[in-house]
């Protein structure tokens, strides 16, 4: 669905999404569905209702209509609860990413909730609300453990800290790699590259990990893909950008390989951190050109056989 745009300026559709919970008040469980052929964010568990707000609808409503289109039951608006409004975006700069979530929650409703929507949900499962599970959709898992804190309607943002920095070393062709392996050896480099992504997210396209063939200690690791049948053991798989970038989360990101991830990536890009390789070796990946009309050096640090420059987008 696009936006409708009035006179230029664009306007976000919000969407409702309604958790459903049952049991004791002090320790409630929450009715989740498992994602599946939605295209987005497929395999992760969300709340069992959701969709966007429809022209003229409140989101009260909404939220009621896709519990019946997507779970089966009826459910009054007037015995929803608010739980909080999530403003959220990342760093892509697509319109479609800015969007406004308003969650509500409710114990009452008619009818034994089903699954209505096999193509787009594998199943539904009532999860302890204080113990969701690992792969709930980020900023969901924002909304449900603030229900689950007890704590009053608000307003959450998501993804506005998030940014993205290309970490890479090139040497002065340009070329990367040869499409498997990297193309010289600097453990000086591999120590920098070390401290710089330490304790942070990597976001890689597959081959750059099979070239590394495991998960680098002490960092998140997700891997895009179109494979949709692919996993990997200390991989975190995503199917698109903006999948990759929920769920990396609010803060920066280390893109790291290969050539069509920095190629896409560096059009979003904050920041590029580039060891300048004293080789040319031969090879068929290379790093995007470096405009210096879009990108400001503010530091370079020479070291052996490279030199690390750090670019700001202007």
């Amino acid at each position: 669905m696009t936006p409708p745009a009035t006179g230029g300026r664009f306007q976000v559709v919000p969407a409702a999404y309604l958790a459903l919970l049952r049991g004791p008040a002090d320790d409630p469980e929450v009715l989740l569905q498992l994602r599946s052929g939605t295209g987005f964010m497929d395999g992760w568990w969300a709340c069992a209702a959701a969709g966007h707000v429809e022209a003229g609808e409140t989101a009260y409503r909404a939220a009621a209509r896709e519990a019946l289109e997507e779970v089966g039951v009826q459910v009054d608006p007037s015995d929803l609860a608010p739980v909080a409004v999530i403003q959220r975006t990342c760093a892509l700069p697509d319109p479609l990413e800015q969007r406004v979530d308003l969650f509500f929650a409710t114990r009452s409703w008619t009818g034994e909730p089903s699954v209505q929507e096999p193509d787009k949900a594998q199943e539904l499962r009532w999860w302890p609300l204080a113990q969701l599970p690992p792969r709930t959709v980020p900023h969901e898992r924002r909304a449900l453990e603030h229900l689950a804190a007890g704590a009053p309607p608000t307003v959450l943002v998501h993804g506005f800290d998030q940014t993205l920095t290309l970490v890479a070393a090139v040497g002065r062709n340009g070329v990367i790699g040869d499409g498997s392996t990297m193309p010289w050896h600097l453990p000086e480099d591999l120590r920098h590259f070390k401290e710089t992504t330490a304790g942070g997210v990597l976001l890689m396209g597959r081959a750059t990990w099979d070239s590394i063939g495991r998960p680098l200690p002490g960092r998140r690791t997700i891997v895009l893909t179109r494979d949709r049948a692919w996993t990997a053991s200390g991989a975190e798989v995503a199917h698109s950008w903006p999948e990759a970038l929920l769920a990396a989360g609010d803060r920066e990101v280390f893109v790291v390989g290969g050539g069509q991830v920095y190629a896409e990536a560096i059009a979003w890009a904050d920041r590029l951190v580039v060891s300048e390789v004293d080789d040319e070796p031969a090879g068929s990946t290379v790093f995007p050109t470096i405009d210096p009309a879009r990108w400001q050096e503010v530091s370079r640090d020479p070291r052996t056989g490279f030199a690390v420059v750090t670019w700001r987008r202007r």
